[in-house]
């Protein structure tokens, strides 16, 4: 981890941006945290924890910051809310997520197999693709022995 951190680090400085404790606070908790998928509000009491000064408009503001920087994707798999992840390819895609529709468990998928629909979709318009996202919605197999 402090290989990413020192990377992380030096990308803040390089655009004008302050390792202050409280983003530090607030990565070590999306860090630990890499399997999650984290709301602002779950990112929010578990940093408080560990610094019990921190703000609710502070960690809005650096997820804000972080998901500028490519440090997290913000997921928005329904209108209620958004989830956190951490990013470490810094604007590499890796995964995509499979949500069950009953649990609402959220599964990653690390085959990334939309490149042929990427190039199709470039021949055929010219569009220039930085990034995809994909969301499958299903029943994870305990819901499906569950019944239903």
């Amino acid at each position: 981890m402090s290989e990413k951190l020192s990377h992380i680090k030096e990308l803040l400085a390089e655009k004008d941006y302050r390792f202050t404790p409280q983003r530090e606070a607030i990565l070590h908790v999306i860090m630990q945290c890499q399997d999650d998928h984290l709301t602002a509000d779950e990112i929010y009491r578990r940093t408080k924890e560990a610094y019990p000064e921190i703000g609710i408009a502070t960690v809005y503001r650096t997820l804000e910051l972080f998901e500028t920087l490519g440090l997290i994707n913000r997921l928005r798999f329904s209108e209620e809310k958004a989830l956190y992840e951490f990013n470490p390819g810094y604007h590499k895609h890796y995964h995509h997520h499979i949500i069950c529709l009953r649990c609402g468990r959220i599964l990653e998928f690390n085959e990334d197999l939309l490149e042929d629909i990427e190039a199709a979709v470039t021949s055929s318009t010219g569009f220039s693709i930085v990034d995809h996202s994909l969301a499958i919605y299903g029943y994870c197999k305990a819901c499906q022995e569950k019944g239903g």
